[in-house]
């Protein structure tokens, strides 16, 4: 087995690290009120809406190596990432199933946005967890079609 990856294509070990250290630093800077750029803003916002996770940035060391299994429930950092794909999909509008989604969960049907966002991060994970099982890339038509299928 490689560095770069297992035989599942699943990330090293410095390739965890160095995606949580991005997270890691981000939330640092925005607790010590330091300038941000715009990918840091949105990692401080999707952190700061989740204070179960904060205490996870207290051990550097502890938040980039700390493996999480499925048993131990939800990994945050695979949450606090699918919500911030999430942010990225409503910012841009792409794909547009997911922007029409969110409004309508949060419009109509009168849900948190946080609430809404979880429910279509649910979504979300099962299609990758889907492609990560296939071994290929995730269906975007079966993402979009499983959005549509909220707004009834």
């Amino acid at each position: 087995m490689s560095e770069a990856a297992s035989q599942d294509n699943a990330p090293s070990r410095a390739q965890l690290r160095a995606h949580r250290q991005i997270f890691w630093d981000a939330w640092q800077k925005a607790q010590a009120d330091l300038p941000l750029n715009a990918l840091e803003v949105r990692i401080a916002r999707v952190i700061q809406m989740h204070p179960e996770y904060h205490h996870y940035f207290d051990d550097r060391d502890a938040f980039l190596d700390r493996d999480f299994h499925v048993d131990d429930g939800t990994n945050p950092y695979l949450h606090l990432s699918l919500h911030l794909a999430l942010e990225e999909q409503a910012a841009t509008k792409h794909p547009p199933e997911l922007a029409a989604a969110l409004d309508h969960l949060v419009s109509v049907k009168q849900m948190e946005r946080h609430d809404a966002l979880h429910q279509l991060l649910e979504i979300l994970a099962e299609t990758v967890y889907f492609a990560q099982r296939a071994g290929g890339e995730p269906d975007v038509a079966a993402y979009a079609r499983r959005l549509r299928e909220l707004l009834t």
